[in-house]
């Protein structure tokens, strides 16, 4: 990823509340803690504020040194809810299938930091979430603090999992940066319903196709897509700091509108962004992908999520994503998914 320097690195202020409220309940004067660490306690009362990650740090370093837990992150994902993450939140609980719920949290986590990122990579039938904080900050003396963070973003996502696809969510495999804790290490593992492997290059959560295309119940495209273009806004309004998930989601957004034209030239596109065409190009070769692969995932993602609008039929959602003929986007999707467009979308029929 793009590293942003250090001072530049910021949070949500919701997810440092979260942090307060789990060192509160311990009998720790969280509010000393945080002054201490030089954060401005008012912005708590602003949902939307952000934190620097800097000084945020230093709040995790101090709490537990002080609670004296060193799985801290445990107490802190139990003090997070959906609204921690505002309209993120209830986009990513009105998801289809588990797929669409990873991509959503890939697409939007500068909400949540721009200190870090998560990407979905779907190959070979397996999914992996893949979770990394910058190595601007990956240093031995904030490790600790950092992997109780990492605890209590990955717990969130598995209970996120298990919440919505149902008790019987079994990950294929958890892994961890993070070196197996010297104390309470089967604290750590049943919090997680699962055994991880410790001491990996990354941390991730693999999964296997069945689960992440399985129909869940509370599944609502249209309430993930007003929360979706909720969450957009604000990051638009975060200015010049835009990440390669924020460049994600504005391109998702032009996209979806152009679409239906064709594949919109890489300059109008760019031009659109404010940003010149080789400025653009390089910014995804940093992201790690081109202009042509974005629109070719733009169409697939939309392409399952329309399928799941019943209001639209196989033919209208073929013009929406630019195709001239509904056999191209039949052969389009027997490639994304190995089945027809009217056999996924009776597959992935909500539940009567």
């Amino acid at each position: 990823m793009n590293h942003i320097p250090v001072s530049r690195f910021n949070c949500l202020s919701s997810w440092v509340a979260a942090l307060k409220r789990a060192v509160d309940k311990k009998g720790v004067d969280a509010h000393a803690l945080m002054v201490k660490a030089g954060l401005d306690v008012a912005l708590l009362g602003d949902p939307l504020a952000r934190y620097p990650s800097r000084q945020v740090i230093e709040f995790w370093k101090l709490a537990i040194q002080s609670t004296g837990d060193p799985l801290l992150g445990v107490a802190v994902s139990r003090q997070i809810a959906v609204s921690t993450f505002h309209a993120l939140g209830f986009a990513i609980l009105a998801s289809n299938d588990l797929a669409s719920m990873f991509e959503r949290m890939t697409r939007y986590f500068r909400l949540v930091t721009n200190a870090g990122e998560i990407r979905f990579v779907h190959e070979g039938g397996v999914g992996q979430l893949l979770v990394k904080v910058d190595a601007d900050l990956m240093t031995p003396d904030d490790a600790e603090a950092l992997w109780c963070a990492l605890d209590a973003l990955l717990l969130v996502v598995v209970h996120a999992c298990h919440m919505l696809y149902g008790a019987d969510f079994q990950p294929l495999e958890l892994r961890l940066q993070r070196p197996r804790p010297e104390q309470r290490h089967e604290a750590l593992e049943r919090a997680f319903l699962h055994v991880p492997i410790y001491g990996c290059d990354e941390n991730a959560l693999l999964v296997d196709d069945a689960t992440l295309s399985r129909r869940l119940v509370h599944g609502n495209a249209e309430l993930a897509r007003v929360n979706e273009e909720a969450t957009g806004r604000y990051l638009l309004g975060l200015g010049a700091e835009d990440g390669p998930s924020q460049l994600m989601a504005q391109l998702k957004n032009l996209l979806q509108e152009r679409l239906p034209a064709g594949d919109p030239p890489q300059s109008e596109v760019a031009q659109a962004l404010g940003l010149a065409s080789r400025t653009l190009q390089r910014k995804l070769a940093d992201a790690g992908t081109t202009y042509r692969d974005v629109i070719q995932g733009t169409r697939k993602a939309l392409a399952l999520e329309y399928l799941a609008q019943t209001a639209y039929s196989v033919s209208e959602i073929a013009y929406l994503l630019g195709f001239a003929e509904v056999s191209g986007f039949t052969r389009a999707f027997r490639r994304w998914t190995d089945t027809s467009p009217s056999a996924w979308r009776e597959k992935h029929r909500p539940p009567l």
